[in-house]
């Protein structure tokens, strides 16, 4: 994704990451001011919803997290890995077809959340790899912590997606077992090997074509829009609208709540709200706009009763469709009794 060194440093990274170390790791204000040294991240900022900041500011702070306590501490810190701060990226992953797609997507997008690795799928006569390595330069330390965090990110998603055949995978890592690795393999149901030629995660060729438990084409579809927008972000913002309506239709006839679209599409709510209205949009005429011109479809089909139509827009009966409608077009839902 990213061409130089120089360029991964300055790309920016939200600052959810730096959020939770400095959770895990600043007990005090004095840990706090210390974890953060050197790294221009202010304290008061993390707080702020959707902050981000140069990958050049988290990594200082993870290498000061990791000559405090070593390079295990992601097992201390199991925020940080988790599925849940990977946004759209998780969603895409975990709805690809495929455990081939799942791994295909995460090797494309893997950077697009953590612009400091690079990945590369890689794919041998039994066995499909993402080849995973700094997009900037650590030393060998900070490298092992950076990539045990992201080796837990990584088994968590694909202890849910390989279920009974999780076993069957390899995390492999380029150096010797480190001190306390009794501890690290206890969070690992996979296998784990040591002194392998690269940081790689495989999975055998033959649970390839295995269909992934969450599988939902049309979700997939809208989180890799959202990823793509993420990677090549429009001069004009006009584009998110019409993602978030997209995003709306694919899944009536549930309602998707303003929180979850904002997740959806890797930001948070209140930047959500703050980037639609920059376009002079909001999130309740999105919806409404989309029930509507479904329920326009519909009543001109005139194929379904109205208690069909309304359980397909996700009313809790015809009544309420029916008072939409006359808000919408002057008259009451028509459709066959």
């Amino acid at each position: 994704m990213h061409g130089s060194e120089s360029d991964a440093l300055r790309t920016p990274v939200s600052a959810v990451y730096a959020r939770a170390l400095v959770r895990a790791f600043g007990q005090t204000r004095s840990d706090r001011d210390e974890l953060l040294k050197g790294s221009g991240i202010r304290l008061e900022a993390l707080d702020q919803p959707g902050a981000h900041m140069p990958v050049s500011s988290l990594v200082v702070l993870a290498a000061n997290i990791t000559r405090r306590h070593g390079e295990l501490w992601p097992l201390s810190a199991a925020a940080v890995w988790s599925t849940s701060l990977q946004g759209a990226l998780d969603v895409a992953t975990r709805t690809a077809p495929t455990i081939a797609d799942a791994l295909a997507t995460g090797a494309r997008f893997g950077s697009t959340r953590a612009p400091f690795v690079r990945n590369r799928l890689r794919k041998t006569a039994r066995a499909i790899q993402i080849e995973i390595s700094p997009a900037v330069a650590m030393d060998e330390a900070l490298w092992h912590a950076v990539a045990l965090a992201v080796s837990l990110n990584v088994h968590a998603v694909y202890v849910q997606l390989l279920e009974d055949a999780i076993g069957q995978a390899t995390l492999q890592f380029p150096w010797p077992p480190p001190a306390g690795a009794e501890r690290l393999l206890q969070h690992y149901s996979c296998a784990v090997k040591f002194n392998a030629a690269a940081f790689i995660f495989e999975v055998p060729k033959a649970l390839g074509a295995r269909p992934s438990p969450f599988a939902d084409p049309q979700l997939h579809a809208k989180a890799i829009e959202a990823l793509e927008a993420i990677e090549n972000p429009q001069p004009v913002t006009t584009a998110l609208a019409g993602i978030v309506e997209r995003l709306i239709a694919a899944r009536l006839p549930q309602r998707l709540a303003e929180e979850e679209a904002a997740r959806l599409v890797g930001t948070s709510r209140r930047t959500l709200v703050r980037r639609l209205a920059e376009t002079g949009s909001a999130f309740r005429p999105l919806l409404d706009g989309v029930l509507r011109e479904r329920a326009r479809i519909m009543l001109a089909a005139g194929t379904q009763s109205r208690d069909e139509m309304a359980a397909a827009l996700g009313y809790t009966d015809a009544t309420s469709f029916s008072r939409a409608c006359r808000r919408w077009f002057g008259e009451k839902a028509g459709g066959r009794d």
